[in-house]
């Protein structure tokens, strides 16, 4: 899921619902039962859903235009919660993404799936629709590629990054989106390659070289 798609399937929403003239209405003109618009001059679904007196509740299903068999996306609304579960799926059916959204924006902790197998490819946090917490990567075989932590949208804090084998080839520092702070780099077997400490994303200090386990050189920045 990314940005462009969260905004088309909003759009669809906004628009359907605007169009949905043979649907049914309560006595106070609110939208109410069960509504479905289709595309225009067909009769293939665009969205649909259920109203309780003009508030969505329980699953709205969208569709992406020529592709009918499976939603691209489901909106799940509950009662006495602001926030919706939101699931993107792929044209065969597989989910792609899942979270929740709060106005319309992403929210806590968000999930993207291996298009091949259905594992979790990523983890990430939302705070109002911007990136803030750990964000963790995965292999296809479940182990953890990468985890970085964000503040406001940006990289600040650490950032682990591990081989296949769950090796750790790099530990580095970040700080308002740039590298800063000590800064460790393995082979994938675990042998050192190189260390020093980095700021405001250049190279500093004292930095070390490694060559088969060996210190074969040392440069300062």
């Amino acid at each position: 899921m990314n940005k462009h798609q969260f905004f088309l399937i909003i759009s669809l929403y906004l628009s359907a619902i605007c169009i949905g003239q043979e649907n049914q209405f309560d006595a106070e003109g609110r939208r109410h039962g069960t509504w479905k618009v289709d595309f225009e001059g067909t009769s293939n679904p665009k969205f649909e859903g259920k109203f309780e007196h003009g508030k969505e509740t329980g699953k709205f299903k969208f569709y992406k235009k020529g592709y009918y068999d499976h939603p691209a996306a489901i909106m799940n609304f509950v009662e006495g919660k602001d926030s919706v579960q939101v699931t993107y799926y792929t044209q065969k059916g597989a989910p792609i993404s899942e979270g929740k959204m709060l106005d319309k924006k992403r929210e806590g902790k968000w999930v993207y799936f291996h298009q091949e197998s259905d594992s979790i490819m990523m983890t990430e946090d939302y705070k109002n629709d911007t990136l803030n917490g750990f964000q963790k990567t995965y292999f296809k075989n479940g182990k953890l590629a990468e985890k970085t932590e964000y503040i406001k949208g940006e990289k600040h804090g650490e950032s682990i990054i591990y081989a296949d084998n769950s090796q750790i080839t790099k530990k580095l520092k970040y700080k308002d989106g740039q590298l800063h702070g000590p800064a460790e780099y393995y082979t994938a077997k675990g042998e050192k390659i190189m260390e020093g400490s980095y700021s405001e994303g250049s190279k500093s200090g004292h930095w070390k070289y490694y060559k088969d386990g060996e210190l074969e050189s040392e440069e300062d920045y």
